[in-house]
């Protein structure tokens, strides 16, 4: 890999994550700064510090967001407090997500909740309306910081409005959660949520792009040993899963009994690290649920 390259990534695509569960990693353009996605609510002070002393004067203009989860957007209100002129860009499904009230509610009690765990005190006073879409982007659309674009990948399956988004001058891809979640030890989680097929078209497309670095969910950039072969790996582990439950099923297992082996199969404690043990099941339901709604439909 070219030398220059790399140090062109290090110096315009910047790790502000406060927290290893949350998110924000900053690209800085000649003319503008996007950020891809704000993390949780606890986390906001330490991401919002974390920017502004990389960016010195400059401003915050975009917040791409990859999902609607509380863990990637929790810090929202905060960040449109700090910048108010800042631009949220998420696609069609999203936008229409974020004006609902029950989503609304969920990211303030989840974020009410992670913070209580990390022993944080948070503001939760805020008003919901802060959660709208500034700028809608479909598939394809490229918006320009000025030396650097972000064209949009719609990848759906970990959610149905996920994002991914590929920055041509750096041929760089951040990726998104439907691909997989990599835990230490390069192991590939699987994630979708609202579709297997979905999730598989996602990996091929994301696969597909003339990239040489990935930026990982909850991560930011990928050593180059987890970069070669992900989206192989996340293809099979996204099949394994898919299997495992179709052999549950076919075995006549109620569904709270699927639950708990595939609690015993994927729970463990490097996952545990990133992610709430209710959290955790609460989305074994949704992958377990999505996988039978799609290959078994009539059991």
């Amino acid at each position: 890999m070219s030398s220059s390259l790399i140090a062109d990534i290090m110096k315009r695509y910047i790790n502000c994550i406060a927290h290893k569960t949350s998110e924000g990693n900053l690209l800085i353009g000649e003319k503008y700064t996007a950020l891809f996605d704000c993390g949780m609510a606890h986390c906001a002070d330490g991401t919002i510090q974390n920017i502004k002393n990389t960016l010195k004067d400059r401003p915050l203009d975009y917040l791409f967001i990859t999902h609607t989860h509380y863990d990637h957007i929790g810090a929202l209100p905060f960040f449109r407090k700090e910048w108010p002129l800042l631009r949220l860009v998420t696609s069609q499904t999203g936008a229409a997500v974020l004006l609902k009230d029950t989503p609304r509610k969920v990211i303030r009690e989840l974020s009410a909740v992670a913070a209580n765990e990390c022993n944080v005190e948070i503001d939760t006073s805020y008003s919901d309306d802060v959660f709208h879409a500034d700028i809608i982007v479909k598939d394809g659309d490229v918006i320009s910081l000025g030396g650097l674009s972000v064209k949009t990948l719609e990848t759906p399956g970990h959610t149905r409005d996920t994002l991914s988004f590929f920055i041509p001058e750096l041929e760089l891809l951040v990726t998104s959660e439907s691909s997989g979640f990599l835990l230490p030890g390069d192991t590939v989680y699987p994630t979708y949520l609202t579709s297997f097929n979905d999730a598989v078209n996602s990996i091929k497309k994301c696969r597909s792009m003339p990239y040489k670095f990935l930026s990982l969910p909850h991560q930011g950039i990928a050593s180059e040993k987890d970069t070669n072969g992900f989206f192989d790996k996340a293809l099979e582990a996204a099949t394994v899963c898919r299997d495992f439950i179709l052999s549950m099923n076919e075995k006549k297992l109620n569904r709270e009994t699927m639950i708990e082996m595939f609690f015993k199969k994927y729970g463990n404690e490097k996952l545990f690290g990133y992610q709430p043990r209710d959290a955790f099941l609460a989305n074994a339901r949704a992958t377990i649920a999505c996988t039978l709604r799609e290959f078994a439909p009539n059991e």
